[in-house]
């Protein structure tokens, strides 16, 4: 059963309910939630009913009126706990094309019911395509500690503004800035507290200013995106991507994080990849410029964290001088976030007093990064190494190592594809690395870690082959 969720108007005609027992009841009471009326075709009702018949909620109707009374309807529930007449009553809809719901028989059914967070106007509802009834309520259960209790009533007052700000602010990138700030600000805070009369006036208040009345000024976020894991994103990371008007966009999105984007929102590749042609640090700085002088909200989506080798510097510079106001949103880097995969420390009390991030990318002259840091002083204080792009440099690096006094028994892991589906890592020792004929079966962005931490391992997270046949030329990957 594919289903689409949908929220169906029940204000107008009345939906139907067919069945007189304690399982109509209960589809009677969750229509109640948000239809005024709801017309229930049965023989015989249970006690239950009574009640609602006389507060005019429930509407009678005789089972012999359902061929003449079922067309028009939004939907219809069976719900008569008989098989059979719940299959005839299904065909029935289906012909007068009535959308069906047949509890516990999705087979019989066009639509399914959700479980329901309520909180008045505002509505969440979770559906699982009937597969797992319970979890849907588990996860309302969860969702109910989130919502505030009176979410529904600042829909209420932000509806009644609705035309009055139709009417002072131009659709667009403005508008949704005019409403941001009202759910974000003061205004939500006020009403959501109970103070009615405050929240009103704070919304006027955004109304009459003159910034609600010109074009928005456009800002960029530089957004850290984690190591790819879309779960590793911050919270303010996820609210970035659902205010952009654009995403721009690198190639190390981990599946499923830019689904936290919002569904308008441009999104624009400046990903490197083989035979197209990369936009150089120039063109996206232009670009990032360019849109915020549209006046909308950018995000610079960046893999990992914009500050640790993802010239984030760079950007920040240049969108200050060019007047552009800026936002920095941290994200996790690869190397804590491979330190917990493989459940080792970064620094340890006894093994590593500190860490230093390098970057094995080739420099201008084709010479690596590394090339430019003093590593003779950090070999003999107790430190750790987490080498970003060092993947084709890997055996310059080791041999760079040990002549710069490091030890050539010193552990080091490799890891790819850091917290996504296929993590995969080995684990060697720089001499092995350092050996010309040693092979690595690894692929795409990769980060090693050099250090005493690389040879914890309690948990027997990394084989160890490369201390089993140290001379081998093949190093295997183990797969996390």
């Amino acid at each position: 059963m594919a289903t689409f969720p949908i929220f169906v108007e029940v204000g107008r005609t009345a939906p139907l309910v067919v069945g007189g027992g304690n399982l109509a009841l209960s589809k009677v009471r969750l229509l109640l939630k948000r239809a005024e009326r709801v017309a229930v075709a049965a023989g015989a009702l249970v006690e239950g009913f009574r009640p609602l018949i006389d507060e005019g909620h429930v509407e009678r109707l005789a089972p012999a009126t359902l061929w003449e009374s079922l067309p028009g309807r939004p939907l219809v529930i069976s719900a008569t706990e008989d098989d059979a007449e719940d299959r005839r009553l299904s065909e029935l809809a289906r012909s007068f094309g009535v959308p069906v719901n047949v509890p516990d028989r999705p087979h019989l059914s066009t639509f399914a019911l959700g479980a329901i967070v309520d909180r008045g106007t505002v509505t969440v509802a979770i559906g699982t395509e009937g597969a797992a009834p319970v979890l849907a309520t588990r996860l309302r259960s969860s969702i109910e500690l989130d919502l505030h209790p009176r979410l529904g009533r600042l829909a209420d007052i932000a509806r009644a503004y609705r035309d009055d700000v139709a009417d002072a602010i131009a659709p667009g990138a403005a508008r949704r800035v005019f409403w941001d700030e009202v759910f974000g600000g003061a205004a939500a805070r006020a009403i959501l507290e109970g103070d009615e009369a405050a929240g009103r006036t704070a919304i006027e208040a955004l109304l009459s200013s003159e910034s609600a009345q010109t074009a928005p000024i456009g800002r960029v976020i530089l957004v850290g995106a984690g190591p790819g894991d879309p779960d590793l994103l911050t919270l303010k990371a996820v609210r970035a991507l659902k205010s952009a008007d654009v995403i721009v966009h690198d190639g190390l999105m981990g599946e499923g994080v830019l689904d936290h984007a919002r569904r308008e929102a441009q999104l624009i590749s400046v990903a490197k990849a083989k035979g197209r042609h990369s936009k150089t640090q120039a063109e996206i700085n232009a670009l990032l410029v360019a849109l915020a002088r549209e006046g909308k909200t950018v995000v610079r989506l960046k893999g990992g964290d914009p500050s640790i080798f993802g010239r984030g510097g760079e950007e920040i510079e240049m969108l200050r001088a060019s007047g552009v106001a800026v936002e920095v949103v941290p994200g996790i880097t690869a190397a804590t976030a491979a330190a917990a995969s493989l459940q080792i420390p970064l620094t340890h009390r006894d093994l590593s007093r500190s860490v230093t991030f390098l970057s094995g990318h080739a420099a201008g002259d084709g010479a690596p990064e590394f090339d430019q840091v003093d590593l003779t002083a950090l070999a003999n204080q107790g430190a750790t190494l987490a080498v970003y792009m060092g993947l084709s440099t890997s055996g310059d690096l080791a041999r760079t190592l040990i002549d710069a006094g490091w030890s050539p028994a010193m552990p080091v892991i490799i890891a790819s594809r850091i917290s996504q589906p296929g993590e995969r890592r080995i684990a060697i020792t720089l001499d092995v690395l350092a050996a010309p004929s040693t092979k690595l079966d690894l692929t795409g962005p990769a980060l090693l870690i050099v250090g005493e931490v690389a040879g914890l391992d309690a948990a027997g997270i990394v084989e160890r082959l490369a201390q089993q046949v140290p001379q081998q030329d093949h190093i295997e990957v183990v797969h996390a």
